[in-house]
């Protein structure tokens, strides 16, 4: 048992549980400890290294929203003490390419209109409107998000009211392009982005569409020296504040008495051993998901129905990356550091993607460039991203890391040759430049992160997600709250934007206004400074 010296635990180290974390050391004054199961910080936001230099993002490919006087800039100063630093991502920022065309999008919302608007003259009216129901949709969002965060009568009522306009937001995005344009290249041009949250236009709500979409209309930026060093700007604003961040604590249940929280109970791996270490403190905020607090960390009495609707939404998302170095840089093929999101057609089918991906051939992939994003890169990487369906992988969840035979070797050596095979294709040349590759699939981001079936996206953003009242930062146990992406948006924003939500709900009635109060004005004061 610990000496009670901390106010309050967090259950992992993603940006949600970071985020949460900073919060109540700078506004609450609260003393936080976070425990994370991996041996490093940062959840999605850590680095992962080899020989010679090295490394590559598990999560962290780009983010949006951060230019000056945004509301992402302004809480990522916050929870950092202004220690991140953000490199904006080359112009064009992002390419869509096509069998027969691509497209360069700038960080610059009047001219990516522009551009589409010069290739499809004739649906110049569909996407005026297009991105004006963008913006409604994600506004949408961002009040009844909030409408959950306040207390009642506010919060109900709120959340009742925007009620009556869900019929955008809570469309499936496919009927909307189809009900809306007319050339098949221009639909599959808008949801090029989808891997961004993990869900076809065929299964996604328009509201997880237009929240990415909106979100890089200012362009992408990457934290120089890698995405490892938002965790090592962030654990010194908690520790400062008297609290500690400790690896290797996988922790196995919540502690609960008369229906309140009052701490956790932790496997901490050592010498080849689990020792089981417990944790006391009054406030508990869960990074480990919706599915893993519900279905792991609760008992079964506690979380009442909350676990078969949870899968009810059906399966969540997964990726496979595949993370390569070069032995000279990739610029000398033309790349920038641009995100390049390859589709062999305009169908952007799941189902097709996941069979022909696991048989070599995939579909489409995102291919990322970190070395050429970061100014402190020494050696040239990339990281290539499909997704197929998980219960290919299935089969081998049993067994342990390194250790799963020939079969599930060969299925990836099948699978990295067939992505390579892609990029080369488009980018003649690519495949010679590369000097190693290292293949991740969905049982290692569930070996690491423990994360089920390898959902690295959280909850699926179907609409009946958004229509989940159960879904928030508040749970059935008294001082236990949630964090991250699945109880905000997808991507590393709306985990950290999880985090605040769930730091405010713990500082009171009125905590995220306070909260968001506070990284507003702190951000003024910095800006002027």
């Amino acid at each position: 048992m610990d000496d009670g010296r901390f106010d309050a635990i967090a259950i992992g180290s993603g940006i949600g549980a970071l985020t949460a974390a900073a919060i109540l050391a700078r506004l609450g004054r609260r003393r936080v400890l976070v425990l994370e199961r991996h041996s490093v910080l940062g959840g999605f936001t850590h680095q992962f290294r080899r020989q010679q230099g090295r490394t590559w993002d598990v999560g962290v490919h780009y983010v949006g929203d951060l230019h000056q006087g945004s509301t992402g800039r302004a809480v990522f100063d916050y929870v950092s003490d202004g220690g991140i630093r953000w490199n904006r991502m080359p112009e064009p920022f992002e390419r869509f390419v096509y069998p027969d065309f691509s497209f360069d999008v700038y960080g610059d919302e009047a001219r990516y209109r522009a551009d589409l608007v010069l290739r499809f003259p004739q649906e110049r009216a569909s996407i005026e409107r297009y991105f004006r129901d963008l913006k409604r949709a994600a506004a949408w969002g961002l009040r009844h998000f909030t409408a959950g965060l306040l207390p009642a009568p506010i919060g109900p009522a709120l959340r009742w009211i925007t009620s009556f306009s869900s019929a955008l937001p809570l469309s499936i995005t496919r009927d909307y392009l189809d009900r809306c344009f007319r050339d098949p290249r221009l639909k599959a041009l808008l949801v090029s982005q989808w891997r961004d949250h993990g869900l076809p236009p065929d299964r996604s709500a328009f509201l997880s569409h237009a929240i990415i979409a909106t979100h890089y209309l200012n362009g992408g930026y990457y934290p120089v020296g890698g995405a490892g060093s938002i965790a090592r700007a962030i654990a010194p604003v908690i520790e400062g504040a008297g609290g500690a961040c400790r690896v290797r604590r996988d922790v196995k249940r919540v502690l609960v008495e008369n229906g309140r929280a009052i701490g956790v109970e932790v496997a901490h791996r050592k010498g080849g051993r689990d020792r089981i270490e417990r944790y006391t403190a009054p406030l508990v905020i869960s990074n480990a998901g919706a599915h893993n607090t519900y279905t792991r960390l609760l008992p079964r009495e506690l979380a009442g129905t909350v676990p078969e609707q949870i899968d009810a939404l059906g399966p969540a998302p997964t990726a496979v990356s595949l993370y390569v170095s070069f032995r000279e840089s990739p610029a000398r093929l033309g790349f920038r550091g641009e995100n390049i999101w390859i589709s062999e057609n305009y169908e952007h089918d799941a189902e097709r993607e996941s069979e022909d991906a696991l048989r070599g051939l995939p579909s489409g992939c995102y291919l990322s460039f970190p070395s050429l994003k970061d100014p402190e890169a020494s050696v040239h990487t990339a990281e290539i991203l499909v997704l197929p369906a998980y219960e290919p992988f299935k089969r081998w969840a049993d067994r342990s890391w390194k250790r799963r035979g020939d079969e599930y070797e060969a299925l990836k050596t099948r699978m990295a040759e067939g992505m390579i095979d892609l990029v080369d294709r488009h980018f003649p040349g690519f495949r010679d430049l590369i000097d190693y590759r290292e293949l991740s699939t969905p049982l290692s981001v569930e070996h690491f992160a423990g994360h089920p079936r390898g959902a690295i996206y959280g909850l699926p953003g179907t609409p009946e997600r958004f229509r989940q009242a159960w879904l928030g930062v508040r749970t059935p146990v008294e001082n236990l709250f949630l964090a991250g992406a699945d109880v905000y948006f997808h991507g590393v924003l709306g985990a950290a934007m999880g985090g605040v939500a769930a730091a405010g709900a713990a500082l009171g009635p009125f905590g995220f206004v306070r909260a968001m109060t506070a990284i507003t004005a702190s951000h003024r004061r910095g800006r002027s400074s």
